[in-house]
């Protein structure tokens, strides 16, 4: 899996380390995943001083993109990883519950 970081601010090595390593956890959902894209934008013009962090992962099928906006990055980030993991369970489910046993053959 690659993962892309993208700041305007500076992010020490050891930041974006702990954000890898989060983010590798996502395989455990699917081990599908080529790429996440993370970036992180200041100031969305509702809140000032506020961080916005958007995931956005690669997939076979529907992309996951979720974004959170936080005062804090490393708070903006783990909200987003959260909705991650949720919607990563949810698409998941879908799939599961999509498949239809008829006379003992499953259809898709």
């Amino acid at each position: 899996m690659k993962i892309l970081i993208e700041s305007p601010f500076y992010l020490s090595d050891e930041h974006k380390e702990n954000i890898e390593s989060k983010l590798s956890q996502l395989s455990t959902f699917n081990k599908k995943i080529t790429q996440v894209d993370v970036f992180f934008k200041l100031d969305d013009g509702l809140m000032p001083n506020a961080v916005t962090a958007e995931i956005h992962l690669h997939i076979p099928g529907p992309e996951i993109f979720v974004s959170e906006v936080k005062e804090d990055y490393w708070d903006a980030f783990s909200g987003a990883f959260d909705k991650t993991k949720r919607q990563i369970r949810k698409s998941k489910e879908i799939k599961k519950d999509s498949r239809v046993i008829i006379n003992g053959v499953h259809t898709f």
